[in-house]
Order: C-alpha cells, then sequence, then structure tokens
C-alpha cells in the first residue's frame, strides 16, 4: 500500500536587504511560524488523469481542484488558461530541464497543499511551492526558482530553516548562515499588513531600472550585521531608518513613514518589495497602544514580532 508523505515549508519576512540581495548584499530574512502543508498520496479512482492537485488557500473560499495528464507539462504543449495551472506546468517543465524524468514522481499522484496563512499577505505561496517540489523532485530549489519565477532566493532558504538567518546570493548555490539572534528589543516591534498585496516582480522591475552607485551594496550588508549586533531598540531603528533612506533614494520613492504613518511615535521599515505587504513597526510604545495607533488608521492587523516570528 502506498503511503502518504507530507512536507512542509516555512513562511518568511526579509528584515533588510530588499532589492539589493538580488546583487549581492547581505541579507537578515526571518522564517514565519506559519507556512504551507503539503501531502502527497496516491491518486485513486479516476484513472483518467496522472495528478491531482488539491490547493486550500486558507481562506472561507472553496478547495480548488486541478487535473493534469503528463502531457501538460510536455515542452510542445500551451501553458493553460487556468493561471494556476499554468503556474504549475511552468514549475515541472522546469524541473525536467534540471532533471529530466523527475515528474515521474508525480504520475498517479494526489498532492493537496494547505496554506496557514492569508494569501495576500506575502508571506511565500509561491517559494514554498517551490521548496517543497525541490525536495519531491529531487532537484536544486534555487535553480528551479531561477528557471521559474526568478528572484533573490532568499525565501527558499527561509522555507528550510529553523531560525534567522543571513543569506548572500551567490547563483544557484548561495551562502545560507542560521544566527542565533533573538534580541530582547525584537519583542517590543511588530509586523503591520498595509492592506495590499505588493507584487515583488514589479518592485524588481524598478530597481533594475534604477541608477545605483556601487557603494551602496556594501552599505546595506554593514547595515545587516550592525542590526544583528544593536544593542537596544533606540539603535536598531536608526539603522532601519539609514537603511529605508538608501532604498528610497535608490528607487526615488517616499519611505513608508513619510508617506503614511509621519507621526507614529518611532521607526517604521518596508519588508520586501516597497509599497504592500507588511511593515516592521519599532517602538517602545506598550502593545495595545501600537496597535491602535494603526487601527486606528485603517490598518487592522498588526501582529506582534514574538507571534509571527519562527
Amino acid at each position: 500500500m502506498q503511503r502518504i508523505t507530507e512536507y512542509y515549508g516555512h513562511g518568511k519576512l526579509l528584515l533588510t536587504g530588499e532589492y539589493f540581495v538580488l546583487e549581492g548584499a547581505t541579507a537578515l530574512a526571518i522564517p514565519t511560524k506559519t507556512g504551507q502543508r503539503f501531502t502527497v498520496g496516491p491518486l485513486w479512482g479516476d484513472l483518467r488523469y496522472d495528478l491531482e492537485w488539491i490547493i486550500d488557500d486558507g481562506t472561507a473560499a472553496p478547495r480548488r481542484e486541478l487535473f493534469f495528464l503528463r502531457e501538460d507539462w510536455a515542452a510542445s504543449t500551451k501553458p493553460s488558461a487556468n493561471p494556476v495551472k499554468a503556474r504549475l506546468q511552468q514549475l515541472f517543465r522546469a524541473a525536467e530541464q534540471l532533471r529530466p524524468g523527475c515528474t515521474t514522481a508525480l504520475y498517479q499522484k494526489k498532492v493537496a497543499t494547505r496554506l496557514e496563512f492569508h494569501p495576500d499577505w506575502g508571506l511565500g505561496s509561491s517559494s514554498t511551492l517551490v521548496y517543497f517540489l525541490g525536495r519531491l523532485l529531487g532537484v536544486n530549489p534555487y535553480k528551479l526558482l531561477e528557471l521559474s519565477f526568478g528572484g533573490s532566493g532568499y525565501d527558499i532558504a527561509c522555507a528550510g530553516a529553523t531560525g534567522p538567518l543571513l543569506y548572500r546570493r551567490m547563483g544557484s548555490y548561495p551562502e545560507v548562515t542560521e544566527v542565533k539572534w533573538s534580541p530582547t528589543w525584537a519583542s517590543k516591534t511588530h509586523f503591520v499588513y498595509l492592506n495590499r498585496k505588493q507584487n515583488s516582480r514589479e518592485g524588481i522591475s524598478a530597481y533594475r531600472a534604477a541608477e545605483k552607485s556601487p557603494r551602496t551594496l556594501g552599505q546595506i550588508t554593514q547595515l545587516t550585521l550592525a542590526l544583528v549586533d544593536a544593542p537596544d531598540l533606540r539603535a536598531a531603528a536608526r539603522l532601519l531608518n539609514d537603511h529605508e533612506k538608501i532604498v528610497a533614494n535608490t528607487l526615488g520613492v517616499q519611505p513608508v513613514k513619510e508617506r503614511l504613518f509621519r507621526d507614529f511615535p518611532g521607526a517604521t521599515k518596508s519588508l520586501g518589495a516597497w509599497g504592500g505587504d507588511f511593515i516592521w513597526a519599532l517602538s517602545e510604545l506598550p502593545r495595545e497602544k501600537v496597535t491602535g495607533y494603526f487601527n486606528e488608521r485603517g490598518y487592522p492587523t498588526v501582529i506582534p514580532y514574538n507571534e509571527m516570528v519562527l
């Protein structure tokens, strides 16, 4: 009897190094407590198909069921009109490029996925999928990412991490160093959802089109390493404010504090692609005061650091 195998990938947040991590700057990233679960088992019943894929995005929406024939991800097959199915086809084809024949592991299988965070939060629904397929199909997940969605790969590292990490992109085999980093001041910080999902690919395009000083990569790396050693909240806030100025000057956009939270009694830092998803709020104010500040301005999702981070 075929057994059911379970896989798990953690979500992610990039605390420093957004954009610049693409070009080799050292970034600080953290895996989240929530992630995405995957189960793989035999496909029973209707054998007209080779693969059944069930998606539960953790919301009240009905589960989605997708069915595949093995020909569906052949190079000569047109992408499906269904964007989710087309994305999976893209990944299966990329995996075949890396390791021909590996997708036979999908034949006569039923794969069920369950997302533990809201799909609009940008915490890694795609990266956990790539990480899972890398493990299931026996391919390098960083190379799989390169051939499909693109990106720095820090989110792939987070999917399998057990704690905070320093990440430096070095082609298909990045430098990943897990660090024992749990400063006491971090417990006074919060993650605030800005009520909109930001397309990271759009942000990356804007970054690549921007003029950049060669010095900025080194500055971002220095700020990242300094943050790891920051002794208190005030020092951390100063470093993150400097980080915001560098990114703002590079992209030619306003930092989120200037744009939305000028009167916030503390520091705010954009995370990942600027303009959406989460920000990191640092303040000496008690939790209820911080939550109240953002709630009053229309941002109901305010998550304490220790409740978000693995």
